[in-house]
């Protein structure tokens, strides 16, 4: 591997989210990882790198120091959300596994999250029965540890680190403070999806709209909680790790995001299938906490279709909203650098006010990287 350029202390794998709600949110990875997991994905990606021309110093065996700029940069392949779905069409099951990772960056001296880059893993399949809790397990583990799979989340992430440089500081500080869910998501939720947890879902829907963020405007973010699955994981790679506080300073802008809603419509009927229609809807605010001023304050819109064969007797309605919502989430940030692109003009409010205060966010933006 190179060696030229700053030290990056790899970390290893570890989850995203508060660490206690680590079993309700990953149910199956938390149990694929579990005793010897770890160890064997860390040596899997150890393997994968050897040999590699990387534009990063990637150390495996030595400590660093958080008092030392040039030696606090931390890397962790961090692993943000499963999702399972399983639906019946017709005479069979269609299993659907997504797991969404970041190579994430993290300096230890500044606190900050240094940027993430994202990774999305599927597996679908079909089945004459449905699957066993068991089988899911299989599948999850055949995705993460499989390290003859070029496709694996081990295999990606590797070749993702191909690709990439270590991220800059940035000069002001931007940070995800508070996600909330109004009466209706909750009431949608309780419907669509009773078994989640709503912290662990406020705490998800942070995370991924930082990634978003951080991904399409190359930025530099303060981590969203500090009681964080994978903070433990990254200090241990420092001489001081064992006394590491992981404290966030204070940010310069905050964002905020209130889920308002999802709906689920009918939009056209045939013989063969349904066309329903899903939209996901939140009121995102971006603020100086010290001054008050208010830069971005808009409730956003976003739809999304999806075609269901006669023959399915069975919908994930939550699996189809939840990605409707982070579909906003990606197209909102991608605005950033656009602010007059056609997916403004059907997800904003009418009126120069919105397109105005987007315009304001895109120039805050740039001068936080």
């Amino acid at each position: 591997m190179a060696v030229t350029g700053d030290p990056v202390y790899f970390a290893g794998v570890a989850f995203t989210g508060r660490a206690a709600d680590t079993r309700q949110a990953f149910p199956h990875l938390s149990h694929v990882l579990n005793g010897d997991g770890y160890a064997l994905v860390n040596r899997q990606i150890r393997q994968r790198l050897q040999g590699k021309d990387l534009a990063l110093n990637v150390v495996f065996d030595q400590l660093g120091s958080i008092k030392d700029a040039a030696r606090s940069t931390a890397l962790a392949l961090a692993i943000d959300r499963e999702s399972t779905s399983v639906e019946h069409i017709g005479g069979v099951y269609k299993l659907r596994l997504e797991i969404a990772a970041q190579a994430l960056f993290f300096d230890f001296k500044e606190k900050q999250v240094l940027g993430g880059f994202p990774l999305t893993l599927d597996f679908i399949d079909v089945r004459d029965e449905p699957p066993s809790e068991q089988e899911i397990q299989a599948a999850f583990a055949a995705m993460i540890v499989d390290g003859a799979n070029a496709h694996s989340l081990v295999g990606e992430f590797a070749q993702l680190l191909g690709q990439v440089q270590v991220p800059s500081a940035a000069t002001r500080h931007l940070r995800v403070s508070a996600v909330t869910l109004q009466p209706k998501a909750l009431e949608y939720l309780a419907q669509a999806a009773p078994d989640v947890p709503v912290k662990t879902l406020q705490a998800q829907i942070a995370q991924e709209f930082g990634k978003y963020l951080a991904a399409n405007q190359r930025l530099s973010l303060l981590p969203y909680q500090s009681d964080q699955a994978l903070g433990a994981s990254m200090a241990a790679r420092f001489v001081e790790g064992e006394a590491f506080d992981l404290k966030i300073p204070d940010a310069d802008y905050e964002v905020t995001i209130d889920v308002a809603g999802f709906k689920k419509v009918e939009q056209s009927h045939a013989n063969a299938s349904t066309l329903f229609l899903y939209g996901a809807f939140a009121d995102i605010a971006v603020r100086e906490p010290v001054s008050g001023k208010v830069y971005f304050s808009q409730r956003i819109k976003q739809g999304a279709t999806k075609e269901v064969p006669v023959t399915q007797s069975s919908v994930d309605d939550w699996a189809a909203s939840y990605e409707t919502l982070l579909l906003l989430f990606n197209n909102f940030t991608q605005a950033l650098s656009a602010p007059d692109n056609a997916w403004t003009r059907s997800a904003l409010p009418e009126g120069r006010e919105a397109k105005d205060q987007l315009s304001h966010v895109a120039e805050l933006v740039k001068s936080c990287r």
